[in-house]
């Protein structure tokens, strides 16, 4: 170990110098958020599970934008529709 190195580590062992906490620049701060909401907030989902799993008295239709249909209607009046 160098003359510099082995001060440097004995300041440090005596406390007298202390570390700057790293600070985190905006790109690395993006990446992290991404990292957790990447899957969204969950609206496509839920859009997803209405119109798989609709059971109201619209045999097909749109409800506030969403398609959906109740599949058991469909096949009770298929000959009617």
């Amino acid at each position: 170990m160098s003359k510099q190195k082995l001060q440097k580590l004995i300041q440090q062992m005596a406390g007298k110098k202390k570390k700057k906490p790293k600070k985190v620049d905006a790109r690395a701060q993006a990446l992290i958020g991404r990292k957790y909401f990447s899957k969204g907030s969950g609206e496509n989902d839920m859009v997803k599970q209405a119109q798989r799993d609709y059971n109201g008295s619209y045999i097909s239709g749109d409800l506030g934008g969403v398609e959906v249909g109740n599949k058991s209607y469909k096949k009770y009046y298929k000959g009617l529709i």
